[in-house]
């Protein structure tokens, strides 16, 4: 058999290997978090936007630890979004998949970032929504917004919706929060200034 030939064989068996191992991890980690899957769904007729954005879903991870991913129904992949922000709570619309409603009773906070599981941006880059998918479950939902003041629109609209209670969470200190505005159950964070790494 040609050298050549017999190269290209192993590496596409590799390939395959390889991916096959990728596909058999995802499935794992999908039914691993099965049991956070959000229990909300849009309401019907569907609240009227007060605000509407079009950012990039990063990712969604366990709360405050941004490599360890959560593979929720609808947010499982990195895509261009629509974000609405009522006073019901955050619709967040992936093309292609049933939108993900987050009541405002959910909402835990919402600060800036510049890390998450395969991105690291400048400091402040990434809106991170901590919010409860089941009343047991707290996840952080990531979401690239180029636009200073669309990010401070973002975060100004769902601190209003988060509903006066007692916080749930102590504050966390994220990578780079800066002077960026924050909230976590209706209380301010703490932050800090931190560099991306």
């Amino acid at each position: 058999m040609d050298g050549r030939l017999l190269a290209a064989i192993i590496v596409v068996v590799a390939l395959l290997g390889i991916l096959t191992l990728m596909a058999l991890a995802w499935r794992r980690r999908v039914v691993r978090d099965a049991p956070s899957a959000p229990e909300a769904t849009v309401p019907e007729p569907r609240p009227r936007a007060e605000l509407s954005l079009t950012v990039l879903y990063v990712a969604t991870s366990e709360h405050d630890r941004p490599l360890e991913r959560l593979a929720l129904p609808g947010l499982g992949f990195r895509s261009r979004v629509a974000v609405e922000v009522s006073g019901a709570g955050v619709i967040i619309d992936v093309p292609g998949e049933r939108p993900t409603f987050v009541p405002a009773d959910a909402i835990v906070g919402i600060d800036q970032t510049n890390l998450t599981i395969d991105r690291v941006v400048e400091p402040g880059g990434l809106i991170r929504l901590s919010w409860r998918p089941r009343p047991e479950v707290v996840a952080d939902s990531t979401f690239r917004v180029l636009e200073q003041a669309d990010r401070a629109r973002l975060i100004d609209a769902v601190t209003a919706i988060i509903p006066t209670r007692e916080a749930e969470l102590q504050p966390s200190i994220t990578p780079d929060s800066g002077d960026a505005p924050s909230a976590v159950a209706d209380e301010p964070t703490s932050t800090q200034n931190e560099s991306a790494s």
